[in-house]
C-alpha cells in the first residue's frame, strides 16, 4: 500500500526539485509520484511544454508530471539520495501531495 504525505504548491509552468535520502537496503526500489490536491482548470489539450536550451517540446493534458528518479549512494554507502523534478504543466497554481511505495 502506498503512503501519501506532504502538501506542496507549485505555480503554473514551474518546476520544483526534490531530494529524499533513505537508508541503503539491497533490493529496495522506492516509487515516488505526486497526486494533485486541487484542480488545474486545464483540459483543452492545446498546452505545450518546452524545456531549453536543447528545446524539448511536447503537448500535454496532464496537470502534474514527475521526472525519472535519479539516485546517488553516499561515500560511506549507508544512504542513497533520490532526486526528482515535479513539473506543473497547467496554467494554474496546483497543490499536490507525494505518494510513495517500495517495491
Amino acid at each position: 500500500m502506498a503512503t501519501e504525505w506532504g502538501n506542496n504548491t507549485i505555480g503554473a509552468g514551474q518546476l520544483q526539485g526534490w531530494a529524499f535520502s533513505l537508508p541503503t537496503e539491497p533490493g529496495l526500489l522506492p516509487v515516488i509520484s505526486v497526486r494533485p490536491l486541487t484542480p488545474s482548470f486545464n483540459g483543452d489539450g492545446s498546452f505545450h511544454w518546452s524545456i531549453s536550451p536543447t528545446s524539448l517540446s511536447f503537448p500535454t493534458e496532464a496537470q502534474l508530471g514527475v521526472s525519472t528518479l535519479w539516485s546517488q549512494m553516499s561515500n560511506d554507502q549507508r544512504t542513497i539520495t533520490y532526486y526528482l523534478l515535479v513539473m506543473n504543466f497547467s496554467r494554474a497554481t496546483v497543490s499536490y501531495a507525494f505518494v510513495e511505495s517500495n517495491l
